[in-house]
């Protein structure tokens, strides 16, 4: 490999390896987060000590979690009909991030490899393998930079989102009035002031 692939492959490598992990660290952002809604919520129904909360919330992974929201927060909150369609529409993005999340962290990505004449490496080439009722089902990813970067976009609106959330549910807001739909259908937060 001359000079200027070895540099060429130094830099989009690193690149690859960045993007993962900048998805990996705003995904956890997600899971603090469903963690910070259900020690409010526990904290408003009388259990007041965090540790005891920590205990409870230690191993539970994004899926427990954002079940367990789903299950505390029409339990504990007055929700409107448009409240529902909100806590709704965050928590399906939510399933739909960890099943995106649990692709990139448990495939097997090829980063870095490459043939001696290749000339370019901003793909990350992966593999997963998976069961089904028919046996293996094996997926396959050619991924670049770009892919892991609009997961990770994701996850920062996710989880930011959800922040809104435990806003609204610790200062006792209702979540449409701190919530809009876009007409596309999407979700946004209101500006930083609680109504």
């Amino acid at each position: 490999m001359d000079e200027e692939a070895k540099r060429k492959f130094d830099e989009q490598t690193e690149d690859l390896y960045a993007a993962l992990g900048r998805f990996a660290v705003e995904f956890e952002h997600v899971c603090n987060y469903l963690r910070s809604i259900i020690m409010t919520i526990l904290s408003k129904e009388g259990l007041g000590n965090q540790q005891v909360m920590q205990i409870l919330l230690s191993d539970l992974t994004a899926e427990p979690l954002r079940s367990l929201v789903g299950s505390l927060i029409p339990e504990t909150q007055q929700l409107s009909e448009t409240d529902r369609k909100i806590v709704s529409k965050i928590l399906n993005s939510v399933q739909d991030l960890a099943k995106n999340r649990n692709d990139v962290l448990h495939g097997t990505w090829f980063i870095g490899w490459a043939s001696i004449g290749d000339t370019e490496f901003k793909n990350a080439p992966g593999i997963k393998y998976k069961k089904d009722k028919n046996g293996v089902a094996t997926k396959t990813f050619n991924w670049t930079v770009d892919d892991f970067n609009e997961l990770t976009e994701e996850a920062t609106k996710v989880w930011r989102l959800l922040a809104r959330v435990n806003g609204c549910i610790a200062g006792t807001f209702t979540l449409e009035k701190n919530f809009v739909f876009g007409e596309d259908g999407s979700l946004s937060g209101e500006p930083k002031i609680y109504k």
